[in-house]
């Protein structure tokens, strides 16, 4: 994605993504019962060792559930929390009070990959929808969320490997989480793979690209 036409081609995917963004808040509300915003960032192209600092310092212990992606685009989607902001929404989905879990047991790890997985599904039915994939739109499929709880220079040499292997730059699209103004020190990331990042910069930059693939 490092042609001319990269700029274009990411900004368009940021609008497609702004859009999968406002299916997935509307669904994480109604889970949580509670008015929550997903909000992009942006679809960027970034150096390895720029990226490896996405989600703060590398010894800092993260919790995240990873979906690998099937279908017509291969990759992962990472949704990730800072330790306590992780435990707070186990409390809150446990319906018991602030500061009860203290570690990540079975209970908590079960709350936070259901999220994962209304928030992932949400997301990628969107990005069905709205991304103008040769053939036309299709389902895209996540794995069952796996839990990892890790240091987070190590999450991301995992996500990050696929791409790493082909080029010393990565393409992600990054968003935060907030609940009524406040951050919830959330994120999630999208990490397309590596045939997902050629079959996406093809469709996109290509002159017969259907309009329909833009977000009204």
């Amino acid at each position: 994605m490092r042609d001319s036409s990269s700029n274009d081609t990411r900004r368009l995917l940021t609008a497609i993504f702004e859009r999968a963004a406002e299916d997935a808040s509307r669904a994480l509300s109604v889970w949580l019962g509670r008015p929550v915003a997903m909000a992009v960032s942006g679809v960027d192209e970034v150096e390895l060792a720029e990226a490896s600092e996405l989600l703060g310092p590398g010894d800092a212990l993260v919790a995240a559930c990873v979906m690998g992606l099937s279908g017509k685009l291969d990759g992962r989607i990472l949704l990730v929390f800072e330790d306590r902001a992780g435990l707070a929404l186990a409390d809150t989905l446990l319906r018991q009070p602030q500061g009860t879990s203290r570690e990540w047991g079975e209970l908590e790890r079960s709350a936070a990959d259901e999220t994962a997985n209304i928030v992932g599904c949400a997301l990628l039915n969107s990005l069905s929808a709205h991304l103008p994939l040769p053939g036309g739109s299709a389902p895209l499929t996540p794995s069952p969320p796996e839990f990892r709880h890790e240091f987070a220079a190590s999450l991301l040499e995992f996500a990050l490997m696929e791409q790493a292997v082909l080029s010393d730059r990565v393409v992600l699209a990054r968003t935060r989480f907030t609940a009524g103004g406040d951050d919830l020190e959330w994120s999630l990331l999208f990490i397309p793979g590596p045939d997902a990042l050629r079959l996406l910069n093809s469709a996109l930059t290509a002159p017969s690209s259907p309009e329909s693939g833009r977000p009204a």
